[in-house]
């Protein structure tokens, strides 16, 4: 009698859970159908393009976005490395869509890339200089592709490596840069964010902030895991950055595992890449200074950046646009913003893209 009841038990409990399964991905469907029809674009000479493209020699995806495909190419080459932008990009470049067409690119090692390509071989092949490659090859996929001479290039964090190297060793290719949330001088902005991090810590005398890290000391260190490195985050945005409620809507989990534009594969592919990415790329990354590519520069650059910017130290960004040479050289502050301005200041943002940038394609 016992083992009919824990029979009949267990079968109940499967079907609720085949029930549940079924519920949620009848649930995910219809979030990924009403958040499709909100970013339709129904424009006569619109584009709404998702693709894979054969770059760097494994299948990379691109998003192409916008209300007329004649408009200037902006590209936007996302951070982390491994954070992909596809499934984030509609918390903020709607507005963006009218002026430009908007293109996301999942790196190797992140989103719909990470999930469509084997690992081993993505581990194998994420290097700096791989990744350079695999930009320009972008670059010139859309430029053969929409057959433009030139398109905008926008890097944001990590992307903002291979933004600026973009601008100094191909300039030919891009009208001009936009650096958002700019990287410099890896070691030495890893060093003043956590002694920023920690003197707040102790002016505030959070006596939780200051053990972690100080248990984490010496940091930076060319041995440092990714275990530090996330001590460090976490006690940065604390302590630096702007108050938390600033990213209300952006790292929105429901939504994100809800982009149509990915699959349960690439929803999984979006979570593993955050932290497969960095895991292989750190050693190469506390070494890394952009300083060594040269101050001269041949096309215009801008920095759009975060007053409050936690990871990215303003004041280190600052320096170095200072000591640069461009035929045209602006830096605008976001004095509300830390880390994403296009997303906490969204329409100051669109609005100097739209009245110091666009004009440059004329």
């Amino acid at each position: 009698m016992i083992k009919k009841i824990l029979k009949y038990v267990a079968i109940s409990v499967a079907c609720l859970l085949v029930v549940s399964a079924v519920s949620l991905l009848l649930y995910r469907a219809y979030l990924q159908h009403r958040i499709a029809q909100e970013r339709a674009i129904t424009s006569p000479g619109g584009i709404n393009s998702l693709e894979s493209v054969r770059i760097g020699g494994i299948n990379q995806w691109i998003e192409v976005r916008g209300q007329n495909v004649n408009n200037p190419i902006l590209l936007f080459i996302h951070g982390g490395p491994g954070v992909a932008f596809i499934p984030l990009a509609g918390s903020f470049q709607g507005p963006w869509e009218k002026y430009f067409t908007v293109v996301q690119w999942d790196q190797r090692g992140a989103g719909k890339t990470y999930a469509s390509n084997d690992v081993e071989l993505q581990h194998r092949t994420m290097t700096v200089s791989q990744m350079e490659q695999d930009s320009l090859e972008v670059v010139n996929y859309l430029r053969a592709r929409f057959k433009r001479d030139k398109i905008f290039v926008m890097g944001h964090s990590w992307g903002s490596v291979l933004g600026l190297w973009l601008a100094r060793e191909h300039p030919e290719t891009i009208y001009a840069y936009v650096g958002t949330g700019q990287v410099i001088n890896f070691p030495e902005n890893e060093e003043l964010a956590y002694k920023d991090a920690l003197q707040q810590a102790r002016t505030r005398q959070n006596a939780l902030a200051v053990k972690e890290l100080e248990s984490i000391a010496p940091y930076p260190s060319p041995n440092s895991r990714m275990e530090q490195v996330a001590t460090a985050k976490k006690w940065e945005a604390e302590l630096l950055g702007p108050p938390a409620a600033s990213l209300d809507g952006f790292f929105d989990v429901p939504k994100i595992l809800s982009a149509p534009e990915y699959s349960l594969k690439d929803d999984y592919g979006f979570i593993r890449g955050q932290t497969f990415s960095p895991e292989v790329m750190l050693p190469e990354l506390m070494g890394l200074e952009l300083g060594k590519l040269g101050s001269d520069f041949r096309v215009p650059i801008f920095f759009l950046e975060g007053r409050l910017d936690p990871y990215c130290r303003p004041v280190l960004v600052w320096n170095y646009s200072q000591r640069i040479t461009a035929p045209q050289k602006e830096f605008v502050w976001f004095e509300k913003s830390g880390h994403f301005p296009f997303f906490e200041e969204r329409q100051k943002f669109t609005d100097e893209l739209v009245q110091r940038i666009l004009p440059l394609a004329k």
